[in-house]
């Protein structure tokens, strides 16, 4: 009986489907853009606030600074190494639409000064000279890493090329993989510290004079009155033909923490005065402030409440159980809206109709949804409300008739019941073979003798027959 019940609990154990829902919310109806590619996220919980596009492939332009940095950083154990410009990689832009080079052949510079050229000036000519150094030599074997890192990160629609951004035929990602890219350097070491620098100044080298640079994005430049918005950190800019007007940002008020991608954003002149404007900064700048202004961490579900009840068998203390979050429940949802908005529901697989006592105290029995505004922002398991003390009786009654209906007691049942049967019939055949035996022995003596009386079968009958009528000759005298 113990084997068996050990037996049906492990089952249970191995075969209990794990459910894992991610916060989302639905705010597309309340937000629009111009832009292709928009996702806006939380940082905090991961909470999707809106999202546009978000697996669409697109190139990336300068976006792909932040990988290149990124495998720089990972793979260089002193950022503050000199290093020599390979004329080469200067060269290599030549013909290209990249803005002119800012550095120059045989220049003397540290790989954290190259990181602030390439995150801040976005100079192109940079990315060569790391890739060229962190490659051992070969701006593709850097390539090759970047494709390797992103794919480690769980990357599956991220390609490059290049290590600059240039528009190249099979270079392109997509704002979820950015996403998945962003939450990771944002805690790399040096990161943050180089691309949030609105001005850097590079010291003076062997080849060139001091020089100051400002940074591309100009979200966080408070000269572009337009574009600035003072709690926007980094991360990086970018555009070109194919990629329109990109940029990945985060920015951080109150506590509350939000990262914004925008790709293929167009440029329009929005204030009239015949200058095209950059879609991507405007849009982001919106973005950001309509959720600091109408999104609040709330409380949706807490351990009190009552979520469902479930019938409780073997006890004649209840006859159900209530069931409560195991746990209090946090979403973003809008200001003021978040408890008549919200709904927990039950989830039908993982929640049983009846239980059997008895129940502990915050058991786990089910798993809820949490549902804002129609999407699931969170999921809870559900626990019991109560203790259920379990009558004796009745369980040893459920006991028994569990095992006399279990599959494998009914297997036994019959295996014992067909063996039963196999034996009754071989020891029936086995007495059915000893009685002809005893028979086979006894049937010719009591035959021979018949006929002997009768005299009918030989001249020992004969013989019989005269012996006998001359005892009874005896008898007479």
């Amino acid at each position: 009986m113990k084997k068996l019940i050990c037996l049906l609990l492990t089952a249970a154990l191995v075969f209990s489907p794990a459910f894992c829902f991610g916060s989302s919310a639905d705010y597309n109806s309340e937000l629009k853009t111009e832009a292709d590619i928009v996702l806006l996220f939380s940082l905090d919980d991961g909470t999707v606030i809106f999202d546009k596009n978000s697996d669409k492939r697109n190139a990336l332009a300068s976006l792909t600074k932040i990988i290149t940095a990124a495998v720089v950083i990972e793979n260089c154990d002193n950022l503050d190494k000199k290093i020599i410009v390979p004329e080469y990689c200067v060269s290599l832009l030549k013909g290209t639409k990249s803005a002119p080079a800012v550095l120059k052949a045989g220049e003397e510079l540290s790989i954290r000064q190259l990181l602030y050229c390439l995150m801040v000036k976005s100079a192109n000519e940079s990315a060569y000279i790391l890739a060229d150094y962190i490659g051992n030599g070969s701006i593709e074997n850097f390539v090759a890493k970047m494709n390797e890192y992103v794919g480690s990160l769980g990357c599956k629609n991220t390609h490059f090329e290049n290590p600059h951004g240039l528009d190249a035929e099979n270079q392109y990602t997509t704002a979820n993989d950015m996403a998945l890219i962003v939450k990771h350097v944002l805690d790399l070491p040096s990161f943050m510290e180089i691309c949030n620098t609105n001005k850097y100044t590079l010291e003076k080298t062997n080849k060139s004079e001091e020089r100051n640079f400002y940074n591309s994005n100009w979200l966080i430049n408070s000269n572009y009155r337009t574009y600035y918005y003072k709690y926007v950190q980094g991360i990086k800019a970018g555009t070109t033909e194919q990629a329109g007007c990109c940029v990945v940002s985060k920015a951080s008020k109150d506590g509350y923490n939000y990262c914004c991608i925008i790709m293929n954003a167009p440029s329009k002149d929005v204030n009239g005065d015949g200058t095209k404007d950059n879609m991507a900064f405007i849009e982001s700048k919106r973005l950001y402030k309509w959720a600091f202004d109408n999104l609040r961490l709330e409380k949706i579900a807490d351990v009190s409440q009552i979520v469902t009840v479930v019938d409780v068998k073997l006890s004649f203390d209840a006859d159900h159980v209530r069931l409560v979050p195991e746990k209090d429940v946090t979403a973003i949802v809008p200001i003021g809206n978040g408890e008549d908005s919200v709904l927990i529901e039950p989830i039908e697989s993982d929640t049983p109709k009846q239980i059997n006592a008895p129940v502990k105290k915050g058991e786990k029995v089910g798993k809820a949804n949490i549902l804002y505004a129609g999407s699931v922002v969170a999921s809870v398991d559900l626990v019991a409300a109560d203790d259920v003390k379990v009558n004796i009786f009745l369980w040893l009654v459920n006991a028994v008739k569990t095992v006399v209906t279990s599959p494998i007691f009914l297997i036994f049942l019959a295996i014992a019941a067909i063996a039963g049967a196999s034996y009754l019939y071989l020891l029936r055949k086995q007495n059915d073979k000893k009685m002809k035996r005893s028979l086979g022995r006894s049937r010719p003596v009591m035959y021979t003798g018949a006929k002997n009386l009768k005299g009918k079968d030989s001249a020992g009958g004969n013989k019989a027959k005269r012996e006998a009528s001359g005892n009874i000759k005896k008898r007479k005298k």
